[in-house]
């Protein structure tokens, strides 16, 4: 999780999420999930790997082909493994390559390998054909939403106060939820000069810049947070969002999920 996410709990509950703008006056804004289940499109990729380019260009262009908030969260995971080959990928973390091991081990699987997407915590073998994706997204979204996501924020130029509550719907609360925080930034970009994309300017979205969790939900109806998230100062505000994701721990599959993009203004 790194020291830049200083966490408050309250009663060993957690949840909530919503965005603010890193301005040096405050900002306020809130965010509520819909009422039918949206999941998460995840990509795991590296600067270091030379198949990774034409999925990051797909990935990135999916808002363009209609893939809104409202269908499916993006975020892009960019792994540690491929950082000994020559080129480290400064968006890199171990907990990005840790949390792919656990999308394999899931699936039964302990085979990794960039690029991946995953839906709905599973692999998705569908690659680059957006009418394949926007499918079975759909068939997702025709169902109710498995939690309640409602969170106020607060955004100063050193942090971002969230504050809120994840309402877990039906028999899906106890011991196999688990909710994470992403802080994600579009239009970034690397000149590589080493490694397998040599020479190559590489473009990223949706990269995820900070993962916090899993925080378990305790047994019962939902979860509480008051939490502060650092803002680093290479962040860009008018390109950075906040999601918060509820998935089970066992299949990870997602009961809901809400973005803000961008940060709200102050």
């Amino acid at each position: 999780m790194g020291a830049a996410l200083n966490r408050l709990v309250r009663a060993g509950a957690f949840a909530a999420v919503c965005c603010g703008a890193l301005q040096a006056e405050a900002g306020e804004c809130r965010i509520e999930s819909p009422a039918h289940r949206v999941t998460v499109v995840e990509l795991y990729t590296s600067e270091g790997c030379s198949s990774c380019p034409p999925a990051d260009r797909w990935f990135g262009g999916l808002a363009q082909q209609g893939i809104s908030a409202q269908n499916a969260i993006l975020l892009a995971y960019h792994v540690d493994y491929w950082n000994q080959l020559g080129w480290p990928d400064r968006f890199s973390r171990p907990q990005f390559s840790d949390r792919q091991r656990t999308v394999a081990a899931r699936g039964g699987s302990g085979f990794i390998y960039t690029p991946q997407f995953t839906v709905d915590g599973r692999d998705f073998r569908g690659r680059y054909s957006v009418g394949g994706l926007r499918g079975k997204l759909a068939a997702i979204n025709r169902e109710a939403g498995q939690a309640r996501i409602r969170a106020d924020i607060r955004s100063s130029a050193s942090e971002l106060r969230i504050s809120g509550n994840v309402e877990i719907i039906g028999a899906n609360g106890g011991g196999n939820v688990q909710i994470w925080i992403a802080a994600f930034e579009n239009g970034l970009s690397s000149q590589v000069v080493a490694g397998e994309n040599a020479g190559t300017r590489l473009n990223h979205d949706y990269v995820v810049r900070e993962l916090a969790g899993p925080f378990p939900v305790a047994t019962g109806s939902g979860a509480m947070l008051d939490h502060r998230l650092k803002v680093s100062p290479d962040w860009n505000p008018a390109r950075t969002g906040i999601a918060i994701f509820v998935e089970r721990a066992d299949t990870g599959e997602v009961l809901e999920a809400a973005a803000r993009y961008p940060l709200c203004a102050s």
